[in-house]
C-alpha cells in the first residue's frame, strides 16, 4: 500500500480498466496514459501502480526486493497488485502469497501479470501465521487498507507468530505507514517482529508525512549490500535513508510496566 492516497480517476488521461467490489469496498483498475502503468485503487487508496507486465514504480517495494534478495523461500503477506511477488518470482524465488481479499489474486493475475504457479491462499494474515507449521528465510509483509490500525494488528503476539514462522538466518520486510517524524509506529513494530535475535533498521523518507517506510529485521550485522540499496534510493526523486532501529522488544514491556 503506497501513502500516496490521492485519486487519479478523475483525470482525462487516465483510463478505467475495470471497477470490482472487494471485502474492503469499491476496487478500481485504471490505465495512466502518459506512462501505460496501472493503478489499483480500493476506496481511493493506491494499492499498487506498476507496468501491465507487474513492474512497480513505488520504490518502496523495490527496496523490500532488494532486502530479500538473499532470501529463497518467501512469504508474502497481502498481494493487492502482486507487484512485489511479481518480481520476486522473477528472480527465481519460492513463494507463498496470503491475502484475506479473493479478488486481489484475481485482479493481479489479470491486470499485472502475477505468475499462474504461484501459491495464492485466501486467509487473515494472523490466522494464517498462527495456524501455519512451514517455515520461510523471508518474510515480506505489506498489508493495509481503508481503516487498517498497524499497531493494532500488529501487536506482540501477531509479530511473534510471523517470527515464529522464520527458518534460521530468515529476515522479515515490511512496509508500514508513517505519520511523521516522531511517528513510533514504524519502531514499536519493528522491535516486535525482531524479539531478542533480530537486527532492525528503518527506511524511509525523513521531514515527509503520511510516507511508507520499510522494516527490515535481519539476522546479520549489516543490513545486506548497501550499494544496492543505494542504487534503489537513488533512482527516484525521493530522498530515502537509512537508519538503525532504537528500540529492543525488552524496551516495550519495560515500557508497558
Amino acid at each position: 500500500m503506497c501513502s500516496d492516497a490521492r485519486i487519479l480517476c478523475g483525470l482525462p488521461a487516465v483510463k478505467l480498466l475495470g471497477r470490482y467490489q472487494g471485502r474492503n469496498g469499491q476496487i478500481d483498475i485504471v490505465e495512466c496514459s502518459w506512462d501505460g502503468t496501472r493503478v489499483y485503487f480500493e476506496e481511493g487508496v493506491r494499492q499498487s501502480q506498476a507496468t501491465p507486465d507487474g513492474e512497480s514504480v513505488f520504490t518502496y517495494v523495490k527496496l523490500m526486493d532488494e532486502l530479500l534478495s538473499r532470501s529463497k523461500q518467501i512469504l508474502v503477506l497481502g498481494c493487492g497488485g502482486g507487484n512485489l511477488a511479481t518480481r520476486l518470482s522473477r528472480l527465481g524465488k519460492k513463494l507463498t502469497i496470503v491475502d484475506h481479499n479473493p479478488i486481489s489474486f484475481v485482479l493481479a493475475h489479470r491486470y499485472f501479470d502475477l505468475p499462474d504457479e504461484l501459491l495464492c491462499i485466501v486467509s487473515d494474515f494472523r490466522k494464517f501465521v498462527f495456524d501455519n507449521r512451514a517455515y520461510y528465510d523471508g518474510i515480506a509483509i505489506d498489508v493495509g487498507g481503508p481503516g487498517f490500525r498497524f499497531t493494532e494488528e500488529f501487536d506482540a503476539e501477531t509479530c511473534d507468530a510471523i517470527r515464529a514462522r522464520l527458518a534460521p538466518g530468515g529476515r522479515i520486510v515490511m512496509n508500514v505507514l508513517v505519520s511523521n517524524d516522531i511517528d513510533p509506529t514504524p519502531g514499536r513494530i519493528a522491535a516486535r517482529l525482531a524479539g531478542e535475535d533480530l537486527r532492525t533498521w528503518i527506511v524511509d523518507e525523513q521531514f515527509i508525512e503520511d510516507r511508507n517506510a520499510v522494516i527490515a529485521c535481519t539476522p546479520e550485522k549489516t543490513l545486506g549490500s548497501r550499494a544496492a540499496l543505494d542504487r534503489v534510493m537513488r533512482h527516484s526523486h525521493e530522498q530515502w535513508v537509512i537508519r538503525r532501529g532504537r528500540l529492543r522488544s525488552r524496551d516495550l514491556i519495560c515500557g508497558s510496566r
